[in-house]
């Protein structure tokens, strides 16, 4: 069994080092070359069938001697949104494939550095559109007399550009809204939106995220913005997302806008897509007000009616109140 653990996940803008709790550190940084000097990562121009030398630098950092394995490997956007590496044991299917090393292992002394020498052949049946993975620099350890081994990586990203039509593209599936309740009967709620965004074309994209809930023809509008991280083509992000200040009006309509601007060697402009669904958003509260109205309404007269009916008098089956309304004779003498 092995467990993995990333760090600086090569995909991070920047060369980084690592730093294992048994005091074991080491760092990489791209090589020095006609590919350019002080780089973050590696990025490049290419056309299909092209062949770039590149190399990547390696720095023992530790008092103990390292022996590390260098590989390449496909990158990926997660469901979160982050940047990520195929998993050591994921065979690479895209850039990774492009990459050869002149050696896979290394192996450093305290504080010495190295410099790996590497190779992208970029296949002639390459698709236009951007090609992202990383080189990897890795450390597996036993932990104790476990069957469980633990691999310790450090990568920096590389992204290639193959020459060609760009065609950059976004989608919006699985679209829903969803509205809380408040106790206030005329207090404003949250609505959360779902949904799931798809680079679905050969580009690597910035989208800048829109979200408007409004009620029944564009009535008590709000609106939350956000510019969310890079995604890779063919990548799919889980969005999960909370409108506060929305007035429950018995429907609810969630409208996404995303603006993605294209990022990489030489840019290549925008693209966008938008999406709407409705759900419920009841006003319970004010519902509720107004139900015990209607029933107070009602119930009010009768309460008034039954109380009156309880104060007049009664009397004995058969009998009648005597009624002393006629009138009296003057002459005539009480008997």
């Amino acid at each position: 069994m092995v467990a993995v653990l990333l760090w600086a996940v090569g995909l991070s803008p920047a060369a980084g080092s690592a730093a294992a709790g048994d005091g074991l550190s080491w760092s990489v940084t791209p090589g020095d070359n006609r590919q350019g000097s002080d780089r973050a990562n590696y990025a490049y121009a290419v056309a299909p069938g092209d062949r770039v030398s590149d190399a990547l630098v390696v720095t023992n950092r530790s008092a103990a001697p390292l022996r590390l394995a260098v590989y390449g490997t496909d990158a990926f956007t997660t469901p979160s949104g982050h940047l990520d590496l195929l998993a050591a044991d994921d065979p690479a299917t895209g850039l990774g494939t492009w990459l050869t090393f002149r050696r896979g292992t290394l192996e450093l002394e305290p504080g010495e550095s190295a410099e790996v020498s590497f190779t992208l052949r970029v296949p002639d049946d390459a698709t236009p559109g951007d090609h992202s993975g990383g080189v990897v620099t890795a450390l597996t350890q036993r932990v104790g007399d476990s069957a469980l081994s633990v691999d310790r990586r450090l990568a920096l990203r590389v992204h290639a550009r193959v020459g060609g039509a760009l065609a950059p593209g976004l989608g919006i599936s699985g679209l829903t809204v969803t509205t809380g309740v408040s106790a206030n009967p005329f207090g404003t709620v949250t609505s959360t939106v779902r949904y799931r965004l798809t680079n679905t074309g050969t580009a690597r994209l910035v989208p800048t995220e829109t979200v408007t809930v409004e009620g029944p023809g564009g009535a008590a509008g709000t609106t939350t913005s956000d510019e969310l991280g890079e995604i890779l083509p063919g990548s799919t992000v889980e969005r999960v997302i909370k409108v506060p200040g929305v007035r429950p009006l018995v429907r609810a309509e969630a409208t996404v806008r995303l603006d993605g601007l294209v990022v990489g060697a030489g840019g290549g402009g925008v693209t966008s897509a938008h999406d709407t669904a409705s759900g419920w958003a009841m006003p319970w509260a004010l519902l509720s007000l107004v139900l015990l109205a209607v029933v107070g309404s009602v119930a009010l007269p009768l309460l008034r009616a039954r109380t009156m009916n309880r104060r007049s008098p009664t009397w004995p089956k058969g009998t009648a109140p005597i009624r002393n309304d006629r009138p009296i004779d003057a002459h005539q003498q009480p008997t």
